[in-house]
């Protein structure tokens, strides 16, 4: 059975000249988080949500009575990209590994938070079009949401995201019977 450890080994393998920030928490968690790629707070703290994007995913994990400590959250890309939004070719250059990762945690539900990380996924769907419906994916039930990025620029998007962890809590009690 593979393990993160030999994922992020691969990954430092493959993106040798970057500086990548590799998923984190629970690697036996039920519910992971994918965001799309980390910012500069991110590449400070050195891990994949950080700052006000992730105080407000804590927030909303709380009001669900989730322990934040109990998910693992990850990016499609796992790097800053200076400036620019990676092309689809360099997205797609990383989903392998987020597919290993994610086999490897083998989670029960998985939330995108984004367009990127929900295509990284495989679902090319436009997040307005499905944001808040559930996938069944095999492994996993997929439930595409916002970022914490764009919630925390826009009150309507907030609004949207809290809708969807709503449905994401509803969710969560299905999957316990």
């Amino acid at each position: 059975m593979i393990d993160l450890q030999q994922v992020n080994n691969s990954l430092k393998k493959k993106f040798k000249d970057r500086k990548l920030i590799f998923g984190s928490g629970d690697a036996t968690a039920k519910i992971v988080f994918v965001c799309e790629m980390p910012g500069d707070d991110e590449e400070r703290e050195g891990k994949p949500l950080a700052g006000l994007r992730e105080k407000l995913l804590n927030q909303l994990l709380k009001n669900l009575g989730v322990n934040k400590k109990k998910v693992y959250i990850t990016n499609v890309v796992k790097y800053v990209p200076r400036g620019k939004i990676p092309a689809s070719k360099e997205i797609k250059s990383y989903v392998p590994f987020l597919k290993e990762e994610l086999k490897t945690i083998n989670p029960q539900i998985v939330v995108t938070l984004g367009n990127m990380a929900l295509n990284g996924i495989g679902l090319r769907q436009p997040l307005d079009n499905v944001h808040g419906r559930t996938f069944n994916l095999g492994s996993y039930e997929l439930l595409p949401t916002f970022h914490p990025e764009h919630a925390l620029k826009s009150p309507e998007i907030k609004t949207l995201l809290e809708s969807d962890f709503v449905k994401l809590r509803s969710l969560i009690e299905t999957k316990k019977t």
